[in-house]
């Protein structure tokens, strides 16, 4: 069990998706430049920057790179270089300007901050973890360092330094939801499901803007430890706070199928529809709800819109329907389906 459905597509994309980069560093230094004459060449890159100009911004920054009266403003020039790769995925040329930058700065902690988060993303965990660490020499108090080095760990399979990581980050912030799940999963590396649903529970109840997706990762916990109430009941809450994942509607309707309980099966699913997730295999699963049912009619209409929105199973439920009217002798109802059929072809 791990985040990846879950953190890899919410959380997980925001904590990667290079968030510090938006803001590029500036020059604190006399500008060399007559501005008089030239803008500076940083803050030209900058002002492209925010515009998402990345290309023009990283012409910029190279020429401060060449600068040769301040290392500092080569850092940041190198730091910002880095950010515009990353913007645009180029990793692994955002590692050499990254390297360049804390060359420049050894104790510029934002340039280690996002050097270890492109390792990071593109799998070299152990400079990672080396720029993390330095990170976390230069910023004791480094929040960032201790989530991620937790996240390293437990990428690695040390499920110990992963928790003692993550426990050392909340100490430092205990407002953050991403490390309370990261924390579950840990526990849930060892099958230890008790103290990840615990983890979950308590967080959920001390921060103060609980997130749907803790909701949702408890919920999957409470199925792998066979609590399938409590697991409906999380699910509940969590679409709640966010009711566009189809799904956990989905996921909600199986386990009442399980239970044998159509009735809540097909109100959970309704009430996806009704949130706006229109979505054809919520159709199909009513249809087939009712087709086990022998409420036909209802299972035709559910497929025919199912079919309308393009399912190839819509129109095997349909083709279904007409099937068991045609063996009960309704050949004129079954005829009349076929040929509707046809005509939507």
């Amino acid at each position: 069990m791990n985040r990846a459905h879950l953190l890899h597509t919410a959380l997980a994309a925001a904590l990667l998706a290079f968030a510090a980069m938006a803001a590029p560093a500036s020059a604190q230094t006399r500008n060399p430049i007559d501005t008089a004459t030239a803008p500076d060449p940083l803050v030209l890159g900058n002002t492209f920057y925010d515009k998402g100009d990345y290309a023009r911004a990283a012409q910029q920054y190279l020429m401060v790179t060449r600068d040769t009266t301040s290392s500092l403003r080569r850092a940041y020039a190198w730091f910002n270089l880095g950010n515009c790769h990353a913007q645009t995925a180029a990793y692994h040329k955002a590692v050499v300007a990254y390297r360049r930058s804390v060359e420049e700065a050894p104790n510029f902690s934002r340039g280690y901050q996002l050097l270890g988060d492109v390792y990071y993303t593109i799998g070299a965990t152990g400079e990672a973890v080396a720029a993390y660490t330095r990170l976390l020499e230069i910023e004791d108090g480094s929040v960032r360092a201790r989530q991620m080095l937790g996240e390293c760990a437990l990428k690695g399979g040390d499920v110990t330094e992963a928790l003692r990581q993550f426990e050392a980050a909340l100490k430092l912030d205990a407002d953050m939801p991403e490390i309370y799940l990261a924390q579950a999963e840990a526990y849930a590396r060892i099958r230890d499901y008790s103290s990840a649903e615990k983890v979950l529970e308590e967080a959920l109840l001390r921060l103060p803007k609980p997130v749907a997706a803790g909701y949702f990762y408890l919920g999957r916990l409470y199925e792998l430890d066979e609590n399938t109430r409590k697991a409906v009941r999380a699910y509940e809450e969590g679409l709640l706070l966010e009711p566009k994942h189809a799904e956990y509607y989905l996921r909600i309707a199986g386990i009442h199928e399980q239970a044998g309980d159509d009735f809540l099966a097909l109100l959970i699913l309704e009430q996806g529809i009704g949130a706006g997730i229109d979505r054809p295999e919520f159709r199909v699963r009513r249809g087939g709800i009712f087709f086990r049912q022998g409420r036909y009619d209802n299972a035709l209409k559910e497929y025919q819109a199912a079919y309308a929105q393009g399912s190839p199973q819509g129109r095997t439920g349909i083709e279904n329907v007409a099937a068991v009217w045609f063996n009960a002798g309704k050949k004129k109802e079954a005829d009349a389906v076929m040929a509707s059929l046809r005509g939507a072809e």
